[in-house]
């Protein structure tokens, strides 16, 4: 399974589970194959066969085992993206693993955790279980773990801004020359990544593109190529290169990711300005618009905060459950569950504050949007009204031959006329929709950015 995992998922799928009879050999195996699928990159997301081992090894209560069961089944999940579920079953299986001394398979654990963590713009949380892998990868001379944590704590770095830059830098360095070996070329890969993303932030182009292509070149999987071609057109972009920009962000579009597609249409809706085409710069910054909106629907920071109050009270409980006869431990634990609802009530009433407000704050956009329409038709009928008076008044003007003094006064009122729709066009055009859109990204990246 460690040396060899493709061999290891050849042996298990060539198994008839039918000719399990003893249950633990089915939970067994059940784990056994999920292991190797998950080993060989192969995507999970039923969590029928799992079941089938945790269920086993509760019962059993064997710790090791249960520790296993429940990080393979977080995998499942995080392959599902499911970020909430996955966190419980890591969270649950963390003091499982610990009891064991299962070092690896804690390491495991706080990387995948950590990454659900920085998915969700959850930085601090992040932060910190990258820092709890790094001091094991330590302890256990574990290259690969070490490196993925370091790697982490710089993408979380660049994320803070500008002063957290070298800091960034000198994590990422370090972690580059560490995976230098080609066993490693999936870890460089993600390094090499986010190097290009902090030179581009730093506008060291050169080497923002440098990194970009040798990201490229590491990567097999074609779904991670999507983003590295992202990647590369937008260190491009920024050197000003934006026919090759131009290239490798079509190519990324092709990805299935929200983050991935906003963040191509907005570049492109950049080049577009940049060579003066205004209408596609347009029609691109409204894709923009629809995926950065799906983007935000898909976060699911707060599931991953409801999963670790599940977590929580779950552990609590079995601690009740264990512990009822001993008094003294059941009074310290009915407190400390006081001290969680309490914590518990205030975050929900906290959450419900938010929600009423992000409610408030959707009908009082939706009126504003409303009223905007409704200005913007009257803008344009008036617009349509003065083009119709431009255009005749111009008529007028042309089958003056004779009467200079009559054609000179008419061009005045031309003048005037010109003036007036002018001022009506622009005035429309900032009660449009598509002007209201970039208002709000623009607004959007001042605070975010």
């Amino acid at each position: 399974m460690e040396e060899y995992p493709d061999s290891a998922l050849r042996i298990l799928e060539s198994v008839e589970p039918q000719q399990l009879k003893v249950q633990a050999d089915k939970a067994y195996y059940a784990l056994l194959l999920t292991q190797a699928r998950d080993k060989n990159y192969i995507v999970q997301t039923d969590d029928s066969l799992i079941r089938i081992a945790i269920k086993h090894y509760d019962s059993a209560e064997n710790i090791p085992m249960q520790a296993k069961a429940y990080y393979y089944k977080g995998c499942i999940y995080r392959d599902a993206n499911r970020c909430g579920d996955a966190i419980k079953e890591f969270l649950t299986a963390i003091p499982l693993a610990q009891k064991t001394e299962n070092q690896r398979l804690l390491g495991l654990i706080y990387n995948n955790a950590g990454y659900l963590y920085y998915l969700q713009d959850l930085l601090e949380e992040a932060d910190s279980i990258y820092q709890l892998a790094e001091k094991l990868a330590i302890q256990r001379n574990d290259t690969s773990l070490w490196a993925e944590a370091l790697s982490f704590q710089g993408k979380i770095n660049i994320e803070r801004g500008i002063p957290y830059y070298p800091k960034a830098e000198e994590k990422l360095l370090k972690a580059f020359e560490m995976t230098s070996a080609p066993s490693y070329k999936r870890v460089q890969a993600g390094i090499a990544a986010a190097l290009s993303s902090l030179y581009n932030s730093m506008e060291f182009n050169k080497k923002a593109i440098q990194y970009a292509q040798l990201n490229i070149s590491l990567r097999s999987d074609t779904a991670q190529r999507y983003r590295a071609f992202l990647l590369l057109g937008d260190a491009y972009f920024k050197a000003g290169q934006y026919d090759s920009a131009t290239i490798y962000i079509n190519k990324s579009l092709l990805s299935t990711g929200y983050g991935t597609k906003a963040s191509a249409y907005m570049r492109l809706a950049e080049i577009a300005k940049a060579q003066g085409d205004l209408d596609r710069s347009l029609a691109l910054a409204e894709k923009h618009s629809l995926y950065l909106d799906s983007l935000h629907l898909s976060k699911q920071s707060n599931d991953i905060l409801i999963a670790e109050k599940k977590v929580v009270k779950q552990q609590y409980s079995n601690t009740i459950e264990r512990q009822n006869s001993k008094l003294h431990i059941v009074i310290t634990v009915s407190i400390l569950l006081v001290c969680i609802a309490g914590v518990i009530y205030v975050k929900l009433k906290s959450n419900q504050r938010k929600t009423r407000t992000i409610e408030q704050k959707q009908a009082l956009l939706e009126k504003e949007q409303q009223e905007l329409q409704q200005k913007y038709r009257q803008l344009k009928n008036k617009l349509n009204q003065k083009e119709t008076e431009i255009t005749c008044l111009q008529k007028e003007i042309n089958q003056q031959h004779g009467n200079e003094e009559k054609k000179k006064k008419l061009q005045q009122e031309l003048d005037i006329l010109t003036k007036e729709r002018n001022a009506l066009a622009k005035e429309a055009l900032e009660h449009s929709e598509v002007y209201s859109k970039i208002e709000r990204i623009i607004n959007s990246y001042k605070k975010d950015d």
